[in-house]
């Protein structure tokens, strides 16, 4: 399957993100849909996330009453060498609701299951990657104006990661951003009118599994 490359300055990024603020990049200034989730926490130990899937809840009450033809999201890494994304899509539902409205796909260079490298620079350009120095990928933009009025599920599929792969992670719930792991399963292909698993349903408190690290409008 072919490497995608793409490369941000993610440092500046994510120091951005985490605060709520917005980065300049001309033509648009890109804004922040929903508070950023702050710092990430170093990776430890080992993780593979092959044949599992994340899944992560964008509330409406917590996004931000800002018009916006597209929804940009981006994903981060603190850890790992080769990342084989099954698919990602986004599911919506009504406010606090489970049940599936709509499916959007989600892509990174125009397919739904790229191969990412993590220890390549022109895709992840500050190596070693850390929780201070993650390697943060923008996905293609969305049409879609996100509704405050919804509830949105972020759900990626890992089809092979090596042991090494960790997720972004944050030391403290900043943002509103919540998520978790649904292992062994592939949760993307879920269709309307089917119910999204809920993964915090069990009262776990400790800070999720994350991927998602920005909701932004570019």
């Amino acid at each position: 399957m072919k490497t995608f490359r793409f490369c941000m300055s993610s440092l500046a990024l994510v120091a951005a993100l985490s605060l709520g603020v917005t980065a300049q990049q001309p033509p648009a200034t890109p804004r922040n849909l929903l508070p950023g989730i702050g710092p990430l926490l170093q990776p430890g130990g080992s993780s593979n996330w092959t044949g599992n899937s994340v899944i992560e809840n964008i509330p409406g009450t917590s996004l931000y009453p800002l018009t916006s033809e597209k929804t940009v999201l981006y994903i981060g890494f603190t850890a790992g060498t080769t990342v084989d994304i099954g698919n990602m899509v986004l599911y919506t539902t009504a406010r606090e609701s489970f049940t599936i409205a709509a499916v959007t796909p989600v892509s990174f260079h125009g397919v739904s299951n790229p191969t990412i490298s993590l220890t390549d620079t022109k895709v992840c350009p500050i190596q070693p990657l850390s929780g201070a120095n993650p390697c943060i990928i923008r996905l293609d933009p969305l049409q879609l104006s996100l509704s405050t009025l919804n509830d949105y599920y972020f759900t990626v599929y890992f089809a092979q990661t090596d042991n090494d792969t960790h997720v972004a992670r944050p030391r403290a719930f900043i943002g509103r951003i919540t998520g978790g792991e649904d292992a062994g399963k592939d949760d993307t292909q879920l269709k309307v009118g089917a119910l999204v698993p809920d993964l915090l349903g069990n009262g776990d408190t400790n800070p999720p599994s994350f991927l998602l690290v920005a909701v932004m409008n570019n």
